[in-house]
Protein backbone atom coordinates (compact mmCIF):
# COMPACT_ATOMS: atom_id res chain seq x y z
CA UNK A 1 0.00 0.00 0.00
CA UNK A 2 2.90 2.59 0.56
CA UNK A 3 4.38 1.23 -2.09
CA UNK A 4 2.07 2.37 -4.70
CA UNK A 5 2.02 6.16 -2.72
CA UNK A 6 5.06 6.46 -2.66
CA UNK A 7 5.43 5.43 -6.26
CA UNK A 8 2.16 7.96 -6.61
CA UNK A 9 3.55 10.87 -5.29
CA UNK A 10 6.81 10.50 -7.32
CA UNK A 11 5.26 10.96 -10.25
CA UNK A 12 2.98 13.93 -9.10
CA UNK A 13 5.89 15.54 -8.05
CA UNK A 14 7.48 14.65 -11.82
CA UNK A 15 4.63 16.51 -13.01
CA UNK A 16 4.55 19.28 -11.11
CA UNK A 17 8.42 19.61 -11.72
CA UNK A 18 8.11 19.48 -15.62
CA UNK A 19 4.94 22.30 -15.49
CA UNK A 20 7.10 23.88 -13.52
CA UNK A 21 10.23 23.58 -16.80
CA UNK A 22 7.81 24.22 -19.02
CA UNK A 23 6.53 27.55 -17.72
CA UNK A 24 10.17 29.06 -17.09
CA UNK A 25 10.67 28.07 -20.89
CA UNK A 26 7.22 30.08 -21.59
CA UNK A 27 8.18 33.11 -19.56
CA UNK A 28 11.64 32.98 -20.86
CA UNK A 29 10.42 32.81 -25.12
CA UNK A 30 7.36 35.12 -23.78
CA UNK A 31 9.42 37.72 -23.34
CA UNK A 32 11.69 36.62 -26.54
CA UNK A 33 14.86 35.42 -24.77
CA UNK A 34 15.00 38.41 -22.54
CA UNK A 35 12.84 37.43 -19.62
CA UNK A 36 13.34 37.92 -16.09
CA UNK A 37 16.61 35.45 -15.16
CA UNK A 38 15.41 35.75 -11.83
CA UNK A 39 11.89 34.09 -12.28
CA UNK A 40 13.18 31.05 -14.63
CA UNK A 41 15.91 30.48 -12.07
CA UNK A 42 13.21 30.24 -9.50
CA UNK A 43 11.22 28.18 -11.47
CA UNK A 44 14.03 25.93 -12.12
CA UNK A 45 14.52 25.73 -8.61
CA UNK A 46 10.62 25.13 -7.54
CA UNK A 47 10.91 22.38 -10.21
CA UNK A 48 13.95 20.61 -8.78
CA UNK A 49 12.16 20.84 -5.12
CA UNK A 50 9.56 19.12 -5.88
CA UNK A 51 11.40 16.55 -7.56
CA UNK A 52 13.42 15.47 -5.10
CA UNK A 53 10.53 15.67 -2.73
CA UNK A 54 8.61 13.26 -4.99
CA UNK A 55 12.23 11.07 -4.89
CA UNK A 56 12.36 11.04 -1.36
CA UNK A 57 8.59 10.34 -0.29
CA UNK A 58 9.51 7.35 -3.32
CA UNK A 59 12.22 6.07 -1.36
CA UNK A 60 10.79 6.06 2.00
CA UNK A 61 7.43 4.99 1.11
CA UNK A 62 8.12 2.41 -1.63
CA UNK A 63 11.21 1.49 -0.20
CA UNK A 64 13.52 1.61 -3.18
CA UNK A 65 17.22 0.78 -2.79
CA UNK A 66 18.37 2.99 -5.26
CA UNK A 67 18.49 7.11 -5.32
Amino acid sequence: MFAILGNALYWLGCIVAALLVGLGIWVWILREHHGDVVTVVILTALAIAFWLIGRACRYILAGTKRL
